[in-house]
């Protein structure tokens, strides 16, 4: 038997808190849209990969996390959100990762984003992500806020709401070597990024995050996009100009005098002078984000799980990306990371895994993330299997918008890997939530 609390929350004040008893899922008396679980349980299959499946790698006792993550064009109705949460139920997943920042837009009761557009037909007080925490932890499942951080437009028409940071402050985005901005994805970079060195930027993101997390009684906050679009970004001539004034003072007089000559005919003189610095600084910027914005919210919610969707190649992101996600788990601003692992080779999702297990340790975790869209279910049960295998702490499919609508699909893993219930991963180095209050 588990326990665990949840934190009801609206608009800022404390509710009240519900204690939850967690006896194991399988015979869990919860309902969803009128339907009982025990009643939508799948039978194990008779097909022999199944049975080796669980056999060869079977589910931890402490638990595991069997998540997918929700774009946010499945967050756009009350019916669509219960969708979602029937669907997790049936299918036995037990943790959402949901979209609720997908392009500097909010999919729930922002101060400082605009609502986004796509919620435009919805009434003014429909809050999504307060709707599917509510649904989903009546059923047992959890929440986690799945927020997009540097990444904030794209695509050729602008958003429609003045106050939206493309609009409001042009200023505030990256920009490549030329100085160009745009917001046209491309293979190289999937549309405009903020400038992660701008004060205005780190501030209005930790504001953005910060909120989310105290007012919404989610189980654990996401970064995602929490990098530079690729090695080319950010040359904005803003971003240049802080790199020159943050290691000017370590410089003579001379040096500074000699590389400004060069800036006036070369816009990126100073990263080329001191590429290894260049390189040092642009990670800085990222990093001192994600720790200013995990220490805020473990001060407040210290059983909260912060984690990150990161390259899995822990090297690559480093130097390419900026992402430097070793370093985050090692000096623990991240409970974890969610390994974007969606090759097609299984033997590579399972090496992926196994060495982001062994960076991560024994405190902290590796949700693997799989490439359900484009793979066979059966394809995907070996990558599960294989996850398990290389000692993750659970999977998570992305992604539940390009499965749901094939029900076979699902069914086969409900089958299968996902035969049982399962609590998600027991995090030991969590605090317990806060013990409910007295009745009166």
């Amino acid at each position: 038997m588990r326990t665990g609390t949840f934190c009801l929350m609206a608009r800022g004040k404390l509710l009240s808190v519900i204690r939850l008893t967690r006896i194991s899922l399988t015979i869990l008396p919860a309902t969803i849209a009128g339907t009982s679980l025990a009643a939508q349980s799948r039978p194990a299959s008779d097909n022999p990969i199944f049975d080796t499946h669980r056999s060869s790698a079977a589910t931890p006792a402490d638990g595991e996390t069997r998540g997918m993550w929700v774009v946010r064009t499945s967050l756009v109705s009350p019916k669509s959100i219960r969708q979602v949460v029937s669907t997790a139920v049936r299918f036995h997943l037990n943790t959402l990762f949901v979209q609720v920042r997908g392009r500097g837009d909010a999919y729930y009761a922002s101060p400082d984003e605009p609502r986004a557009e796509a919620l435009a037909g919805q009434p003014a007080d429909f809050d999504p992500l307060d709707t599917i925490v509510k649904e989903a932890h009546k059923a047992g499942i959890q929440v986690h806020a799945w927020m997009n951080t540097f990444l904030t437009w794209s695509g050729p028409v602008p958003p429609t709401a003045p106050n939206h940071l493309w609009n409001a402050h042009r200023d505030w985005f990256a920009a490549d070597r030329e100085g160009i901005v745009s917001p046209i994805p491309t293979n190289k970079c999937e549309g405009a990024f903020l400038q992660p060195s701008n004060p205005a930027v780190q501030d209005h993101l930790f504001r953005v995050f910060t909120f989310v997390a105290s007012h919404y009684d989610v189980d654990g906050i996401q970064f995602d996009y929490c990098r530079y679009a690729n090695s080319g970004q950010d040359y904005s001539t803003a971003a240049i100009g802080r790199f020159r004034d943050a290691i000017s003072p370590s410089l003579t007089q001379e040096r500074i005098a000699a590389v400004d000559a060069q800036a006036a005919a070369d816009r990126v003189a100073w990263p080329r002078a001191f590429p290894l610095r260049w390189a040092d600084w642009r990670r800085e910027q990222i990093t001192s984000l994600v720790q200013r914005i995990s220490a805020a919210v473990k001060h407040e919610k210290p059983w909260l799980q912060v984690s990150a969707a990161v390259f899995p190649d822990a090297d690559e992101a480093y130097s390419v990306k900026g992402q430097d996600w070793k370093g985050w788990i090692k000096t623990g601003s991240l409970d974890g990371v969610a390994l974007m692992a969606y090759e097609k080779s299984t033997s590579h999702v399972m090496e992926d895994t196994r060495r982001a297990v062994a960076l991560a340790g024994e405190n902290r975790f590796v949700y693997t993330g799989i490439g359900a869209w484009r793979l066979s279910a059966v394809d995907v049960a070996r990558k599960i299997a294989a996850a398990r295998a290389a000692g993750a702490s659970g999977v998570n499919l992305f992604s539940y918008d390009g499965v749901h609508r094939r029900p076979d699909y699902l069914d086969t893993l409900a089958r299968g890997v996902f035969a049982s219930r399962c609590a998600p991963r027991r995090l030991r180095w969590l605090p317990d939530p806060p013990a409910p209050l007295p009745h009166r």
